[in-house]
């Protein structure tokens, strides 16, 4: 990767290696999902985790995606 930018290259990456999200494995319509919370019942689609091929297809769960969840559900 190269980075153009006159500010120095350590306080670009400053904190990049220390950064360690917290995944969640909740089920949502049936279909299980990694998800990092983004609140209390809000979070971003991380990865699928489902063996039907055509959940993969439905746009609503494409990775980055928000979903709103309840937690311990």
């Amino acid at each position: 990767m190269i980075v153009y930018s006159a500010m120095p290259v350590e306080q670009i990456f400053d904190g990049m290696d220390r950064y360690q999200p917290e995944y969640q494995e909740v089920q949502v319509d049936g279909l299980t999902m990694l998800v990092e919370p983004v609140n209390a019942m809000e979070g971003k689609i991380v990865r699928l985790l489902s063996p039907n091929p055509q959940d993969y297809l439905n746009p609503k769960y494409t990775p980055g995606n928000k979903i709103f969840f309840r937690p311990g559900f």
